[in-house]
């Protein structure tokens, strides 16, 4: 009879998390096609350099550590904490949707890019080393945008009266779900970090 009474949870904070991600996506690729020629020549000299390093076996065992910082940087600092700290605001709900959408954007735009200059083998690039942490990264920040849009929900529930009892429960929902949605991220940056240069490297000397 519990199991019968108990609250279903919605699904629909993690399918606008998952929306706004890949709406992103699609705007990066679109963006793309606005590129001035030098932009695309700097980047592109980049993505040349670049994988000259992944070339380089030892400069890459030693730059791992460089690599996972960024990682953390981009997908913990610039992502998932902002989604956390939303959640805690009044209009946490766009917020959390503008933050995956700018993380899907950059995703899209540099799929798009790899794709686009390099062809055939940009599609090989975008296997290789977008697409094994991505598979941690993007679930990982769909559950943790959805538990902070439900969160966000609550407090406003709360602040507004329609809920009078304490969000305790809610609170603890929200951390237990961070915690393996964080947990979900962090393998994928250490996937970026130590996996996927390995995978370039071999794509590299083919």
């Amino acid at each position: 009879m519990r199991n019968k009474n108990k609250k279903k949870e919605p699904i629909w904070p993690y399918a606008l998390v998952a929306l706004m991600l890949f709406l992103g996506i699609g705007f990066g690729i679109m963006a793309t096609r606005v590129l001035q020629r030098d932009q695309r020549a700097e980047l592109t000299l980049y993505l040349e350099s670049y994988f000259n390093f992944v070339g380089k076996s030892d400069a890459l065992q030693s730059a791992s550590s460089g690599l996972l910082k960024d990682a953390l940087n981009l997908n913990l600092l610039k992502t998932a904490l902002p989604i956390v700290l939303a959640s805690l605001s009044l209009i946490g709900v766009p917020l959390i949707a503008v933050v995956t959408f700018l993380r899907g954007f950059i995703l899209g735009f540099g799929a798009a890019f790899l794709i686009k200059e390099l062809q055939w083998k940009g599609g090989l690039v975008f296997l290789a080393g977008l697409v094994p942490q991505n598979i941690f990264l993007i679930p990982g920040l769909v559950i943790l945008g959805g538990a902070a849009v439900l969160f966000s929900l609550s407090i406003i529930s709360v602040i507004g009266g329609a809920k009078r009892q304490s969000i305790s429960r809610e609170m603890q929902e929200f951390l237990g779900r961070s915690a393996v949605a964080i947990l979900i991220i962090l393998l994928g940056c250490f996937m970026e970090a130590y996996v996927t240069p390995g995978f370039l490297r071999l794509l590299v000397k083919l």
